[in-house]
């Protein structure tokens, strides 16, 4: 492991019983699940005890589960899944201003083929205007997609609220995008009509993931081939990946209480200590996750520092993973109402509630080594 990696939001290093599994159902279970002989039969029943677990947390039946690659095929099958089964009679669709690049891109693509797109406000503390998404919502709405944790600020979004206001006055459905909140915070398992979540957040493979849809939800196949996952999404099924997904959530789960009151801990002793330095803003307020905590700085740019901290061993983000290497600002916090220049200067801390108290006197000790060190932003 790195020195002290506070990057935990972007990927999680794999638990050693993930790997355990991953190899395992590799060799032992290695034929194709979708073969009717007794190897693939094996194999099959190895992948439906897979599902038959991850159902099992989330009250679901088994065919509710969809196996994908992660949660941003899973917000792609969602959101166009849907828009195209309703598109004769529901052609607007409305998410959130802070949703990942995997919902806004789509939004916007769907947009330029002709669907209606509305993006609702959030504030500084991670609220959504719920009375927008009251205001519009119609007969005409097949989707709303909420985010319920953000990946860069933290911010917790009442998801049960959204679902709530969305079937009290709409026909449309609600899609989850649950991937910094598995392993991190309470789902509520009847709050949701969609809800997608990647293995690799929470100590899992990167490749693995899956995409829950009630039977109630209707959608249209966007890949096709042989069938597999009840015609949602063809392809051989990768067996250990999946199988390795149902461990990762199983430990991720059993863990939780334990990690959030260390994540919870850390956080506080974080704040407490970046509050003494002069320059910065603390980012996630009151209503965020205590596994995210986001800072910007007033007087430095932050892709500096968070290469210099890198130099020293310390791994930390400026903004979201999948946008990192682009240039610019976080949309997110520019859509919250800060300046862009809090927005081009931000930097995100990320945990998974094994880190110690001694690892953030550390960063804060070479945090403020990096300020005193190096240039200002002119």
């Amino acid at each position: 492991m790195p020195d002290i990696y506070f990057d935990c939001a972007s990927t999680t290093l794999p638990e050693q019983a993930v790997l355990d599994t991953f190899a395992r159902v590799s060799v032992e279970d290695f034929a194709n699940a979708s073969s009717t002989h007794a190897l693939g039969n094996k194999a099959y029943r190895m992948l439906e005890k897979a599902r038959e677990q991850i159902a099992s947390y989330f009250h679901l039946d088994p065919s509710e589960v969809i196996f994908t690659s992660g949660a941003t095929e899973g917000n792609n099958l969602a959101i166009k899944g849907v828009s195209y089964h309703c598109r004769s009679w529901g052609r607007t669709i409305v998410t959130t201003k802070a949703e990942h690049p995997s919902v806004l891109n789509v939004y916007h693509e769907l947009e330029r083929e002709g669907f209606r797109t509305i993006f609702l406000d959030y504030d500084k503390e991670g609220k959504l205007d719920l009375r927008q998404l009251e205001n519009v919502l119609d007969e005409h709405v097949s989707l709303v997609s909420v985010m319920a944790v953000n990946n860069e600020t933290g911010y917790v979004f009442d998801t049960r609220k959204v679902y709530d206001i969305v079937h009290e006055k709409s026909r449309a459905k609600l899609l989850v995008d649950a991937t910094q909140a598995i392993g991190k915070e309470d789902i509520d398992t009847l709050a949701y009509d969609l809800l997608t979540f990647s293995g690799h957040k929470i100590g899992g493979l990167k490749g693995s993931g899956a995409l829950l849809k009630r039977k109630s939800v209707q959608l249209d196949a966007q890949i096709l081939g042989g069938g597999q996952e009840n015609g949602y999404r063809s392809g051989t099924s990768p067996v250990p990946l999946d199988c390795s997904l149902a461990t990762a959530l199983r430990l991720s789960l059993r863990s939780l209480p334990e990690r959030r009151e260390n994540a919870s801990r850390l956080n506080a002793f974080l704040r407490e200590g970046l509050g003494t330095i002069d320059e910065v803003e603390i980012l996630s307020g009151k209503n965020t996750t205590p596994f995210i905590l986001s800072f910007a700085l007033n007087r430095h740019k932050g892709s500096v520092v968070q290469e210099a901290l890198s130099a020293k061993g310390i791994y930390v983000s400026t903004k979201s993973a999948c946008s990192s290497r682009e240039e610019g600002y976080s949309y997110v916090i520019r859509n919250a109402g800060y300046p862009e220049r809090t927005a081009r200067n931000a930097i995100r801390l990320s945990f998974c509630g094994r880190e110690s108290i001694e690892d953030g006197k550390r960063f804060l000790e070479r945090l403020k080594d990096v300020l005193s060190t190096i240039s200002t932003e002119e």
